[in-house]
């Protein structure tokens, strides 16, 4: 089925866009999900530092520092980090 002239998509086109593969790339971008005291850091390369108050994280575009008061390592996978804690700011800079 074409387009209709309003603009609108078919039925099928609606479905072929909703079920069309992502762009390149889209699975490994760094994401955060931050949660009430719960953080959530994927596709980072390395832990930097990690001391009392501050985690420093390596991006492939540059460093994701956490600072917070109680900040604790929940889990810790190979690019997968999940922090618990009171979070107070985040920073990131270009490398």
């Amino acid at each position: 089925m074409k387009q209709q002239k309003t603009g609108r998509l078919s039925l099928r086109g609606w479905f072929g866009r909703m079920l069309r593969q992502p762009p390149r790339g889209f699975y490994g971008q760094p994401s955060v999900y931050l949660s009430g005291g719960v953080m959530e850091i994927e596709h980072f390369r390395r832990v930097r530092t990690y001391e009392e108050g501050r985690l420093c994280l390596e991006f492939a575009g540059g460093l994701f520092t956490v600072y917070g008061d109680g900040l604790r390592i929940e889990t810790l996978a190979a690019h997968r980090i999940t922090l618990r804690g009171r979070f107070l700011r985040t920073d990131f800079s270009s490398s």
